[in-house]
C-alpha cells in the first residue's frame, strides 16, 4: 500500500510515462525511519523537503501534518507500527511534455509516500570504505538538496563494490572530502570530531545537524573542517543518515586505530539515541 497524489493505491502502474521525476530525475525526495511507526525528525524532513522544493522551483512540498497523517496510516497498513520501519516521501515536478525548459508551477506535481517494516542493527561491524573516483561538484543544486539525481552516487557505489567496500567517500571538484555515497562523513582524531562543511558538496543530513547541535553540549569538540584524503588515514571514522544513524567505518586496508576515538564514538550513540527518544516523545505528546 502506498499514497499517491492524495489516494492510498496499491496497483503498481501508478506513475504517468511523462512524469519529469521518472524521465529526468526533477525532483526531490526524503528518507525517514520508523520507530513503532512513528518517523523521526518528521519535522526536520519535511522542512529540507520544503527547502529543496523551493531551490528547484517546485510546487510546494507537503506539509508536516499532512504527511504525518499518511505515514501512520501507511505504518499500520503495511506492518510497520511496531517496531523498526522505514519511510520515503518523493516529490517531482510532475507529468508535462517533452524537453528540459519548464515555466514555474506550469505543472501539478506528483508526491509519492511509501512506508513498509525494516531491519536495524544497532551493533553493526565498521563499514569499508573506498575512495571514488567520481566527483560530487559542490556548486550544484544536487549537492544542496536532497534531488531525484544519484546518478553519481549510484556508480560510485558500483565502484565501491567492484574494489570491496562496503561504500565509496565522494570528493568534491577541488578534491577534499565531500560525504560517501548516501551518508555524511565524520573523523575522530586526538580527541576532537570534525566532519567537512556543507559548502564542501556534504548534504545537509537530518543526522548530522542534529549530532553537531548536541556534541557540543555534551562537551564533544566538534567542527566543520575542510578534509584532504590524506587526513583520514589513521583517524577514526564514522557514517551518519536517517536510517542508520551512526556507523563506525573504515578505510579499506585501513583498520581503526587503537585510542580513545572509541569512547568518543559511543559518547556520540548515547548522545544520538536520546536525541531520538526526545523525538519520539514530542511526537506522541503532539498526538
Amino acid at each position: 500500500m502506498f499514497w499517491l497524489n492524495g489516494e492510498y493505491r496499491q496497483d503498481s502502474a501508478a506513475i504517468d510515462i511523462a512524469d519529469r521525476g521518472f524521465l529526468l530525475g526533477d525532483g526531490v525526495f526524503e528518507t525517514l525511519r520508523l520507530v513503532d511507526g512513528v518517523p523521526l525528525f518528521l519535522r526536520e524532513h519535511v522542512e529540507r523537503m520544503a527547502e529543496g522544493a523551493r531551490a528547484l522551483k517546485l510546487d510546494s512540498a507537503p506539509k508536516e501534518a499532512d504527511v504525518a497523517a499518511v505515514l501512520a496510516e501507511l505504518a499500520m497498513r503495511n506492518g510497520a507500527s511496531q517496531g523498526a520501519g522505514s519511510a520515503r516521501v518523493t516529490l517531482t515536478r510532475g507529468s508535462g511534455p517533452r524537453g528540459l525548459a519548464f515555466t514555474p508551477n506550469e505543472f501539478a506535481s506528483t508526491c509519492l509516500i511509501t512506508a513498509a517494516a525494516a531491519e536495524y542493527s544497532e551493533t553493526a561491524e565498521p563499514v569499508t570504505l573506498s575512495i571514488s573516483a567520481h566527483r560530487r561538484n559542490e556548486r550544484s543544486v544536487c549537492a544542496r538538496c536532497k534531488t531525484l539525481n544519484y546518478l553519481d552516487n549510484v556508480m560510485a557505489r558500483q565502484e565501491a563494490a567492484a574494489a570491496g567496500a562496503g561504500d565509496a567517500i565522494m570528493l568534491n571538484s577541488a578534491g577534499r572530502v565531500a560525504c560517501a555515497t548516501a551518508a555524511n562523513l565524520f573523523v575522530i582524531r586526538n580527541g576532537a570530531v570534525a566532519t567537512p562543511p556543507l559548502s564542501e558538496g556534504a548534504l545537509p543530513g537530518i543526522v548530522r545537524g542534529a549530532l553537531l547541535a548536541a556534541a557540543s553540549k555534551e562537551g564533544i569538540e566538534t567542527s566543520e573542517t575542510q578534509i584532504a584524503p590524506d587526513g583520514l588515514k589513521g583517524a577514526s571514522l564514522f557514517l551518519t543518515n536517517s536510517l542508520i544513524g551512526l556507523r563506525p567505518a573504515e578505510l579499506l586496508g585501513h583498520a581503526q586505530p587503537s585510542d580513545n576515538s572509541g569512547d568518543i564514538f559511543n559518547r556520540l550513540k548515547s548522545c544520538y539515541a536520546r536525541i531520538v527518544q526526545m523525538d519520539i516523545d514530542r511526537r506522541k505528546a503532539a498526538g
